[in-house]
Order: structure tokens, then C-alpha cells, then sequence
């Protein structure tokens, strides 16, 4: 008996294969979380991050699609509130790196590639990052129905049968699929701590892994964690050979595209812009791969592509807090004063922007063009008072989160008397900040009517703070402005501190930076006048303004 010919394997043959091997993985995978975690948040993650974004034409069975459609009308019919949908949105949005936006986004006068430092290696999260994590199911407060998950669990089971048919008549190498041994052993590989095992723990899974996209990711993600930043790249290529295709919106593609393009850019390669750009092809509803493909591209003068990536982030309400800090630096850069005093208008904006680059905007637009909520913001948020410990003098001061005075470095002068930083602690809303004398500087007699303050942040010019203290009508109209908008910082020093020790509070009269000087002391006629002086500087720019 003559046996049948084998087909021969064409690159064309072989790439379908392949690509059929990654659509069923990706199916497996959604429906062994369901199996392990059957919970509606994960119902609903999978069904719109997996199994109702995949591209259906990767897979040529009807038999399959039909099962398929059947699983995700079965999902559908679980019952998820609109309260429940929002809870589990906001997770899709909130990471562990939370602090990328202010940080990453303070405005410096030379923002030097070599300044992101460790950013390179924590990179941009996807859905992926947090997929990973291990969900309770003790901890879940939404668990799906006994009988539902009966059912779709019976679909699942069809489905998995199909899938090992499926195989067999695609002569999918058996190296190729997962099983939910594979997967497992990822989970618990993910949550090893130490980079450098855990890479060691994903290479031995490699063989199994081979069409698995995610698994790529994982590894690229962890050398890039250890500063393999070339393996990383090469990683992330591989990736995208495997993984293009497979969805309509591809988070885990377009945060690849960031990491890709901020390693290039850290090593000063011309094709970090190309390759920010190319995250937009994948996905725009991934916030932190908008924001770093848009920092890349704004750092290259492409600033209405980074423009419309940070615009994604808040026409979808999507991290806005952060994208707006972006939108104030890229607008900064881009020296467009027509949009950023705009942006500026927003009080919501203002609070949220770092003082430093605050005070940088007031330089670019000048006295008449910054807007009058952000002077008296300014005025508000920054307060000193004198301390004392048996004979020496010691001063607090109260700053508002936009500060960031634990990033600066500060020195508090008087004329005669010289204080450095001693600590800090956490107060509502912002620092209180201890300064002590210096060594080299008289530690007791009475502080003069008048502090100047030096801040000195990271790629930033200096900031001169001149704080006087306040006079008896001062207190007056002080404590009325507030209570209004933009309360004064610091209010919770002010009484204890007068009564105790019979000393004024300081309050800010101007501000200096790169050639800018703002008054900013409020008049006792109104609570919310602040006068811009010009500066003292002959090739100075601003004007006085009424």
C-alpha cells in the first residue's frame, strides 16, 4: 500500500501554520484564566482584550469559529452592572508606574538623553504587565454565577477539542501549542522577583513557548528590566514578527513599539522616531506607550504626532491626570504659546503641573500671557515658619506636592543665618520640610524680615524664592484669600506656629528663574491681585503689567 506524498512546507504554508498556532494559544490562554479565576472582571478582560479582538481571519475553520462565537455569547450573557464595568476600566488604566507621567514629564531647560536613567528599564506598562498578576478568588467581589460558568465551561471544553483537531489537520508541530501545564508554570515564573532568575526560568520554557507572542513580550520586558538593552530590541523584533496580525488593537504591540523606541533613544539611535510612531498602527488606548512614543517624538520636533498620541489619552479619559503634564511639557518644547496658555486656563491643569515646570511656562509666555489663576496659585503654595530648639534657630516649610522639593536641592538664607535641609515628612497635600542651620553658620539671634530660598532641580535653571514675612494687615487679607480657590499652603502651621512663637509667617513675595522675576505678593486691597514686575535684567522681554 503506497503511502500519501507529503505536502511540501512553503514559506506561505509555513507562515499560516504559525499563524494559526498563535491565534489558538491566544484562545487557550484566555480560557485558562477564565478556568483559574472565574471572576466578571476577567470575563470581561478577556472578552475585549482577547477573545473579541482577535482577527478572525487567522483562523479557516468553521468549526472553530462557530465554537468561538458560541463562548463569546455565553460571556455576554453574564450580567455585568455599569458600576462593575467602570471599576474594572479604571484598573485597565492604573499601574504601578504611576509616578511616569510627573516625573517623567518635568519640564528641564536640556532635558539630556542620559537623564531617564532607570525609565529605560522600567519602560512602558501594558495590559500584559498586569494580566500576569494572579487574581484571588477570594478576594473578588464579583464572582460569576454557578450555572453560567457551568456552561461556559462545557463550550470551553468543545472548543479545546476543536483546537487539538485543528492542529492535527494543520500539521501544527506539537511544540508550537500550549497546554495549561505551560501556562501555569508561566504564572509562577512571572512572579519571581529576581530579574535574573526569572529570565533563567523563562529561557528553559522557550521550547514550549515558541508561538506563544506573550511569552516574547515577558522575556524582552525582564532583559530590558536588567539593562540588556540590545537583547531586549532583538527580543521585541522577534515579537513583532510573531505577534503582528493577531489583534485589531494590540496594547502589548504598542508598548513593545515604546520600549523599542526609548532604548534607541537612550543610545542616540536616528530610528527611535520611526519606531514611536509605528505604536500608533498597534493600539491607542495604551496610556503609558502614548506618552513615552510621544516624549520620543517630541524630543525629534515631530510634535503633532506626539500631539495626537497624548490627545488619545485624553479625548478617552485615559490617565488624564498625567497626560495633561504631558501635553503642558510638549507644548513647552514646542514653544506653542497660543495653546499653552490655553492649557494654562485650566485650573485642574495648573495643580497638576510640576511648580518647576510651571514657573518655566511663566518664563516661555511671559508677565502678560501667563494666566491670572496660575500667578495665584503660585502665591499659595509655598509657606515658612520659624522653629526653634532650646537657642537654635530652625525654620519649616510647607510646599505643595507641584513642588517636589524632596527632588531639589535647598538652602534657606536670611542674610546672616544660613539653614540646609534636615527632613521631611508627609503633610495633606504636599511636604513639610525641616531646614537646620549650617555648620559654618550662626545658629541663634532673630531671623531678618526676609528669606530667599534656592531650589536647584535636575536639567532645570535655579529658582530664587524671596518669602518676607507678613505684616499684621497682611495676616488679615491672607487668611481670607484662604478660604477662597487656591487656599494658602501651610495653613495648618500658621496658628500654632504665630502663638507659640510669636513670629510671623513667610510668604512668597517673588520668584527668579532663568531671567524671569514674578511678584507674587497679594496686595491688602484684594485678595486676588498679584503683580508680574518686570524683571531687572535689560534684555528682558516681559513688561509690567497694571
Amino acid at each position: 500500500m503506497s503511502q500519501e506524498p507529503a505536502r511540501p512546507v512553503t514559506p506561505a504554508t509555513e507562515t499560516s501554520r504559525r499563524n494559526t498556532a498563535v491565534t489558538l494559544n491566544y484562545c487557550r490562554a484566555a480560557l485558562h484564566r477564565i478556568r483559574r479565576a472565574p471572576s466578571k472582571q476577567v470575563l470581561l478582560e478577556e472578552q475585549q482584550r482577547i477573545l473579541n479582538n482577535l482577527d478572525l481571519n487567522q483562523i479557516d475553520d468553521p468549526e472553530v469559529i462557530s465554537l468561538y462565537r458560541s463562548i463569546l455569547d455565553e460571556i455576554g450573557q453574564v450580567e455585568i452592572s455599569d458600576r462593575e464595568r467602570v471599576v474594572i476600566g479604571e484598573q485597565f488604566h492604573r499601574g504601578v508606574q504611576r509616578k511616569l507621567g510627573t516625573d517623567f514629564f518635568v519640564i528641564g531647560a536640556q532635558a539630556a538623553t542620559g537623564q531617564v536613567g532607570s525609565v529605560i528599564q522600567s519602560g512602558a506598562n501594558s495590559w500584559w504587565d498586569y494580566r500576569s498578576t494572579q487574581i484571588k478568588r477570594d478576594s473578588d467581589l464579583w464572582q460569576v454565577e454557578k450555572t453560567q460558568f457551568t456552561t461556559l465551561m462545557t463550550r470551553s471544553s468543545t472548543f479545546l477539542d476543536s483546537f487539538w483537531k485543528l492542529s492535527r489537520k494543520n500539521e501544527i508541530p506539537d511544540k508550537w501549542l500550549l497546554r495549561d501545564q505551560d501556562l501555569d508554570q508561566l504564572t509562577e515564573t512571572l512572579e519571581e522577583q529576581d530579574p535574573e532568575r526569572r529570565l533563567r526560568m523563562l529561557a528553559r520554557s522557550e521550547r514550549f513557548m515558541e508561538c506563544y507572542p506573550p511569552y516574547w513580550y515577558y522575556v524582552a520586558r525582564t532583559q530590558q528590566q536588567l539593562g540588556r538593552n540590545q537583547d531586549a530590541v532583538r527580543t521585541f523584533e522577534r515579537l513583532t514578527e510573531i505577534g503582528h496580525g493577531h489583534f485589531r488593537q494590540d496594547d502589548m504591540l504598542a508598548s513593545s513599539m515604546a520600549n523599542m523606541a526609548l532604548i534607541q533613544e537612550s543610545e542616540r539611535d536616528p530610528e527611535a522616531p520611526r519606531t514611536a510612531a509605528r505604536a500608533f498602527d498597534y493600539s491607542t488606548r495604551n496610556w503609558e506607550a502614548n506618552l513615552v512614543c510621544a516624549w520620543v517624538l517630541g524630543r525629534h520636533g515631530e510634535y503633532r504626532d506626539a500631539e495626537d498620541l497624548i490627545l488619545c489619552n485624553m479625548d478617552d479619559e485615559l490617565e488624564t491626570d498625567q497626560s495633561s503634564v504631558a501635553l503642558v511639557s510638549l507644548y513647552f518644547h514646542s514653544a506653542d504659546k497660543g495653546k499653552l496658555k490655553n492649557l494654562l486656563e485650566d485650573e485642574r491643569v495648573v495643580r497638576r503641573i510640576p511648580i518647576p515646570g510651571l514657573l518655566l511656562c511663566a518664563r516661555l509666555l511671559g508677565p502678560d500671557d501667563l494666566p491670572r489663576g496660575a500667578e495665584t496659585y503660585l502665591a499659595s503654595t509655598l509657606t515658612a515658619v520659624p522653629r526653634s530648639s532650646g537657642r537654635m534657630n530652625a525654620i519649616s516649610v510647607a510646599a505643595a506636592r507641584g513642588w517636589k522639593l524632596n527632588d531639589a536641592e535647598a538652602l534657606i538664607s536670611d542674610g546672616s543665618h544660613t539653614f540646609q535641609y534636615a527632613g521631611h515628612r508627609a503633610i495633606e497635600e504636599g511636604l513639610e520640610v525641616s531646614f537646620t542651620p549650617s555648620l559654618d553658620s550662626k545658629s541663634s539671634g532673630e531671623l531678618g524680615t526676609t528669606l530667599k530660598m534656592t531650589l536647584r532641580y535636575p536639567a532645570t535653571p535655579p529658582i530664587q524664592i524671596v518669602l518676607t514675612r507678613e505684616t499684621r494687615d497682611e495676616v488679615a487679607v491672607n487668611d481670607q484669600r484662604g478660604s477662597g480657590r487656591f487656599p494658602l499652603f501651610g495653613g495648618s502651621l500658621t496658628g500654632s506656629s504665630r502663638s507659640r512663637e510669636g513670629q510671623g509667617m513667610y510668604r512668597i513675595q517673588e520668584i527668579e528663574v532663568d531671567g524671569l522675576r514674578l511678584s507674587l505678593r497679594p496686595s491688602t486691597s484684594s485678595s486676588d491681585e498679584i503683580r508680574v514686575l518686570r524683571p531687572e535684567f535689560p534684555d528682558a522681554e516681559q513688561t509690567t503689567r497694571g
